[in-house]
């Protein structure tokens, strides 16, 4: 039977409020953070720590180790030796940037192994896009900045994160079970509206750096102020905004509310330089883009 329009208003203000306060007053159920990234930033701050240890730690999840040496062999990384191993992975790479990119690749297997039946497409959605922003992100920064593309793409990864406990505390409510119509109308409104607050609170609760946790809350506001130099805050705004187009490529449609920001211009005079550099680029953002996933 179908849901009223009333009835379907007052759910969704009853669910938007409840889980607003959950957020403000942090009662919101927050994922553990992973066991390995816990002891991957244990070990990455230890000065003694070798390749060899970080590769033993790494290999204890097949998935992420298999990824890892698959981006080391990345073009994108300069690669010219394949190499077939993690210790010789983390070597090439070093610390750092296996670590940066470690976290990412759990942050989507988070995203690909979470599913609650009814909201498959939201988190479907959400994988894809953090998926397609992070790879935009790390590309933009590698090419046309100075900011580290490694925490570029853990950036992009972040982003949205908080869809994730919203799904899981939406799929926990009484009112909305068994109710697949009801569920996914109140998602589609709620989500939208909380996730980048969510994020910011289960970034902050597993440890991130506060440049990286804002960006939860400001990677879709690409008309706020931001003075001086292109930061990282600023890149995952613009990839954001590009994200959103069907070809970015494409010099004939002009996405206003981007090209106007003043962000945009710390990257490109206009949208005729974009587009030429986003031919360009589009090769090796599709590439990260199936790395990151497979």
């Amino acid at each position: 039977m179908a849901i009223s329009q009333q009835k379907l208003t007052q759910e969704i203000n009853t669910v938007l409020a409840q889980l607003t306060d959950d957020i403000k007053k942090q009662r919101l159920e927050i994922p553990s953070p992973p066991t390995l990234l816990i002891k991957l930033r244990a070990l990455t701050s230890d000065d003694r720590s070798t390749a060899q240890d970080i590769s033993e730690l790494v290999k204890l999840d097949p998935n992420i180790s298999g990824r890892l040496i698959k981006v080391a062999n990345s073009s994108l990384f300069g690669s010219r030796v394949h190499v077939t191993s993690t210790k010789a992975a983390v070597t090439r790479l070093g610390s750092s940037k296996v670590q940066n990119l470690v976290i990412s690749l759990l942050i989507a297997q988070n995203f690909m192994s979470a599913k609650i039946k009814g909201l498959e497409g939201h988190f479907n959605n959400a994988w894809q896009h953090s998926n397609s922003i992070a790879a935009i992100a790390y590309v933009l920064a590698q090419k046309k900045t100075t900011l580290d593309p490694e925490q570029a793409l853990l950036a992009g990864m972040v982003h949205n994160f908080g869809v994730l406990p919203l799904i899981l505390r939406l799929s926990s409510i009484p009112e909305l079970k068994g109710k697949p119509e009801l569920l996914t109308h109140v998602a589609d409104i709620v989500i939208p509206k909380l996730y980048p607050s969510a994020g910011k609170l289960i970034l902050d609760n597993w440890n991130f750096s506060e440049s990286l946790s804002n960006i939860a809350l400001s990677h879709n506001k690409i008309e706020r102020e931001s003075p001086g130099e292109l930061n990282l805050n600023d890149l995952i705004a613009i990839s954001y905004e590009l994200h959103k187009l069907d070809d970015m490529t494409d010099a004939e449609i002009l996405p206003e509310k981007l090209v106007s920001s003043s962000i945009f211009k710390k990257l490109w005079l206009d949208w005729a330089n974009a587009a030429s550099d986003l031919s360009q680029f589009a090769s090796d953002i599709t590439q990260l883009k199936n790395e990151i996933t497979n």
